[in-house]
Order: structure tokens, then sequence, then C-alpha cells
């Protein structure tokens, strides 16, 4: 389910392929009005329902009466060995880490991040973690999940080390790590790994890292966000990106 007007009328300017767009029964403003009109184009059928129905249907998540029933959220759907295996490994290439991000609003706003920072992948464990289908994910991606490759593996450690194997350089962001995200050069295939918003990265996975980075911080509070620090993080690795050129 893709909730919201900003995020409904992304999947809609992407193509994603929507089965039914559901409008809560007494929206008539323009924008609703607006998506409306662009699913009819599209042949996609248009059903009303009241609001405690859509309230249901997406878990209780702010929806401003509109949802898009989707038949994907991620733009290729293949195992991540498969998208591995076929993986021509450069320098410019970026994978995102989320180790146990419960909280379904930060995995989407991460998700969002990725994208728009030029990452190709974003992983999670597929157990102790927000899920790539719920609302709340798909809303605060803000249309991200269509461009990007999205993969729930059952062993993150595991996973890593394929990445390792393959080319790939893993940071994992730790408050004491020694390195700043300032003073590292991101010069080949990254992969960055972001722990849990409470207790960090778990053990194992810290350590299949190769190296360990912290963002410094001049105020009061010791962390930032997992979905800010994850922003400040692939900003860093764009700009470097960019400078090159």
């Amino acid at each position: 389910m893709i909730i919201g007007i900003h995020a409904v009328q992304h999947a809609l300017q992407s193509n994603q392929k929507i089965k039914e767009l559901i409008i809560q029964e007494g929206k008539r403003q323009s924008r609703v009005q607006k998506l409306i009109g662009q699913a009819q184009k599209k042949g996609i059928p248009v059903s009303m329902k009241t609001a405690q129905d859509m309230d249901k249907l997406c878990d209780n998540e702010v929806h401003q009466g509109v949802i898009a029933d989707a038949v994907a959220a991620s733009k290729k759907q293949i195992p991540f060995k498969e998208w591995l295996a076929a993986l021509d490994c450069d320098q410019e290439l970026t994978v995102l880490v989320l180790d146990q991000v419960s909280d379904p609003h930060n995995l989407g706003a991460c998700i969002r991040s990725a994208e728009g920072m030029g990452c190709q992948a974003v992983m999670i464990p597929m157990n102790q973690s927000a899920k790539f289908d719920a609302p709340a994910v798909g809303k605060a991606a803000c249309g991200a999940m269509a461009h990007i490759h999205l993969f729930a593996v059952t062993n993150l450690s595991r996973s890593l080390e394929q990445l390792q194997k393959k080319g790939f350089w893993v940071y994992g962001l730790a408050g004491e790590a020694k390195s700043s995200v300032y003073d590292t050069k991101f010069d080949r295939a990254t992969v960055i790994v972001m722990g849990a918003e409470d207790t960090g990265m778990r053990p194992l996975v810290r350590q299949n890292c190769d190296q360990l980075l912290h963002i410094p911080m001049k105020g009061e509070v010791e962390s930032l966000n997992v979905s800010v620090a994850t922003g400040v993080t692939l900003s860093e690795r764009v700009r470097q990106s960019l400078c090159k050129e």
C-alpha cells in the first residue's frame, strides 16, 4: 500500500504498476481530484471507501484520504545473490545496509536518502527489522522504493562478506570510532552500515566492517537519528564523488 497524496503522485508519475486507487469518501480537494484524473487516464480503477476502512488498510497511518494498491514497491525484485553476481564493481557503487532499524518511518526516510544520493541498493535483515512493505515505509520513502533495489536477507553478516569478496569496502557508523566520515576517502565501491536506533550495530555485523566511522558532533546530544545520520554520511560520499569531476 502506498499512502498519502505526495507518495501516490510519485508512484503515478513514475509509472509504477498500480492495481487500484482508493479515495476516502467526501475528499474533494483539487490535489485529490488530480490524482483521480491521472489514474483514470492510465486505466487504473478508482474506488471510494470510508475513513475507517482506509485506516484499517494502512495500519492507522496518516493517509490523507489517498491509498494506492501497488503490485510491487521495488523496481526490481531479484535475489541478492543474483544481483551481486551480475554486478560490475566500480568505485562509484554504494550500498546502504540497515541493521535492525525497527521504526518504519526511519526505514522509509533512509531509503529516500539512499535513492536521492545515488545508492544502488538498500539491505536489511529479514528479522527484527521494519519491513519494506509496511505502509509507513512507503509513505516516508516518498516514491524512492520504485527506483532502488531492496534486499531483505537472512544473514546480514554473510551478505556483507559476499559484498567484500566482490570488491566493496564496508564502513560501519559508530559513535566511538576514531575516524570521521569527513576524514575518510570514499574512493572505492562502498557499503555504509547503520545500526539500530538504540543499540547500534550488532557485534557480529560490527566485526564484518572494514572500518568504523563517526559523525563529529558539537552539541550536547550524543547521536543523530538514524535517518539523519544516513543522510549526512551518504551526502559526504556524494560530495567527494562530485569533487572528482
